[in-house]
Parts: structure tokens; C-alpha cells; sequence
């Protein structure tokens, strides 16, 4: 499949419904064997249809970018980016963060990852945001790969201990805009 026959855009309200159907599906592809089943029972594409229209709408109030990857006018990727939230990332000069990054398995490895991470990074620099972060499964090695191919940096860990059970996370760290290949 040639890189193409992807387009990549910022998502609007209207896109809501069909980011919820596309985070619901590549949880269950990616993190299935990686999460309890409690924990993927509870993201539901009804339940995130309402929270993307509240993200894409500002009501959450933290000002995110999110942009869609289609093909054949179908999503099969997304991303969101905005300012850090992390008080000791925004310390240690880390002032962007990648809020998510989710490509369904039937388009992962067609460089459709790599094209949104890099749409992402160019805006947060355009912002003047001068490093960039994210928070990943430490099991989820694809993932991982994608993020040290584009010049990430082991840079923390965590467990995320919710109601339905654990995960352990990594979060991997860009220091400059100049360090990421292709920015």
C-alpha cells in the first residue's frame, strides 16, 4: 500500500462518532493480552463519541490538536497533540505532549504512524512548543519502535492503576524540535 493513498487532516466536531469507533478498535487490536478485560470493556465507542465531542468542541479545556489519517474515506489512524500537563516534564523543558497515537493493525507499518507523529511534532513546533513527550503501554514494543525510530528518548515510567486494573507505561521524550528526523 503506498503512503499515498493516506491523507492526513485536523479533525473537526463532525468527526467525532467515527474517532470513537476507530479509539475503540485499535485499543482492542493493540492492547488486548496487554490490559485486563475489564480495562478494554470499559473504553466503548458510545462512551468516547462523547468525550471527542467534548475534546473537539474545547469543553475539556486543554487546548489539543487532533488530526485523522483517512484512506478511502475511512479513518484508520489518529493523534492528538497540545501543551504539557506533565508538571515535571514542563520542568525539564519538555512544553508539548502527544495525548494519543492510534493506527488500526490493518495500516500499521505503512508509514501512516510516522506521517501523523510528524504532522503532530510540526505543529507543536510551530507552536513554539520546544520538546514533546508521550505515555506508552511498556509492552507495546511496535509502538515503541515507531517512537526511537523518530529520535524518542526513554525519558520515564509509571503504573496507571484505574478501577479496572494496572498498566506499566514509558514515556519516551523529544528534548528539540532540531532532534526529530524529518522537522
Amino acid at each position: 500500500m503506498d503512503q499515498s493513498e493516506y491523507s492526513i487532516r485536523c479533525a473537526t466536531l463532525a468527526d467525532a462518532a467515527a474517532l470513537a469507533q476507530v479509539h475503540e478498535a485499535t485499543w482492542r487490536e493493540t492492547y488486548s493480552g496487554l490490559m485486563s478485560e475489564q480495562m478494554l470493556d470499559a473504553l466503548t465507542a458510545d462512551a468516547r463519541a462523547e468525550a471527542w465531542r467534548r475534546i473537539l468542541s474545547g469543553e475539556t479545556g486543554y487546548l489539543s490538536t487532533t488530526y485523522v489519517a483517512e484512506r478511502a474515506g475511512g479513518f484508520v489512524a489518529f493523534g492528538s497533540c497540545g501543551e504539557q500537563r506533565n508538571h515535571d516534564f514542563a520542568a525539564a523543558g519538555y512544553d508539548g505532549e502527544f495525548a494519543s497515537v492510534y493506527v488500526l493493525r490493518s495500516d500499521q507499518r505503512r508509514g501512516v504512524g510516522k506521517r501523523l507523529m510528524t504532522a503532530m511534532m510540526s505543529d507543536l513546533a510551530d507552536r513554539g512548543l520546544a520538546g514533546f513527550t508521550l505515555w506508552v503501554p511498556r509492552d507495546n514494543i511496535p509502538a515503541r519502535s515507531l517512537y526511537e525510530q523518530l529520535g524518542g528518548q526513554l525519558i520515564g515510567q509509571r503504573t496507571d492503576a484505574r478501577e479496572q486494573g494496572t498498566l506499566m507505561e514509558v514515556a519516551y521524550g523529544w528534548p528539540r524540535p532540531s532532534s526529530v528526523p524529518g522537522v
